[in-house]
């Protein structure tokens, strides 16, 4: 495994970092790397949730290292390795928070908005930068970024290469938690630890349902959410639940 992305584990929460002075910029070893350690953490029952970071504080990811071409790759084969990865992130059955230590610009703003949840530092700033240099967002920001701060808006920030800074980022929506300086691993962590004492089947049903309701109609949509509401009252969790609700204590949950 290349060193360009590492991964520890700090209990119940993984952590991947792209580690490539100096803006972290996303290759085929990046991309390869990460669907590697998504993969060998789903079933690991012992991860509770994902959390992605860049190495440093000045910059989360400035986007595709393009410096060297596209590699054994055309254009097109690599942008769709690059959606692959980011659809496995939206789509993953345990919740990954991008832990924005510094500036999230084009591709990094695409991994981003397909984390679940974002937690960004103060001063740093985030948007989709592509048009400066006369091309286009192509890891799904045209996509997903309308549906976190509407169509007019996400036009608006595309079409001028805007730049949000990251107050501004969390009033519109575009991100979720503002932290201080050098805090913002230990907050997307601890939020991490926060999740893991939740529902594991639970929180996996939710994360599947909403996933998928953008392609769904509303009918589909609560179908889906009656068969997995169906499911989970078979569980251990939903009996600990309910047990731990009537004896006021706490509940335990281990995802059975």
């Amino acid at each position: 495994m290349s060193d360009s992305l590492l991964f520890e584990q700090r209990g119940p929460v993984g952590i991947i970092t792209i580690n490539k002075p100096k803006a972290n910029q996303l290759s085929h070893d990046v991309f390869e790397g990460m669907r590697k350690y998504l993969d060998a953490n789903e079933p690991d029952k012992n991860v509770r949730a994902i959390v992605i970071t860049g190495a440093g504080d000045k910059i989360f990811c400035a986007g595709a290292d393009l410096s060297s071409g596209f590699g054994e790759f055309g254009p097109v084969d690599f942008l769709k390795r690059g959606q692959d990865i980011w659809n496995k992130i939206e789509d993953y059955p345990k919740p990954v928070i991008a832990a924005l230590g510094g500036h999230a610009l084009g591709g990094g703003c695409e991994l981003a908005l397909a984390c679940h949840v974002r937690f960004m530092k103060k001063g740093a700033r985030i948007g989709l930068t592509e048009t400066n240099l006369g091309i286009i967002p192509g890891y799904g920001g045209t996509l997903r970024l309308p549906r976190l701060i509407g169509r007019s808006r996400a036009l608006d920030c595309i079409m001028f290469a805007k730049q949000y800074e990251a107050e501004e980022a969390l009033a519109i929506g575009l991100i979720d938690r503002l932290c201080d300086e050098g805090k913002t691993l230990d907050d997307a962590i601890a939020y991490g630890e926060e999740i893991a004492k939740r529902p594991p089947l639970a929180i996996r049903a939710v994360l599947k349902i909403m996933s998928a309701s953008a392609s769904m109609s509303p009918e589909q949509h609560l179908k889906i959410e009656r068969e997995e509401l169906a499911k989970l009252f078979s569980t251990k969790d939903m009996m600990e639940g309910m047990t731990a609700f009537m004896q006021k204590r706490p509940a335990v949950f281990t995802g059975e």
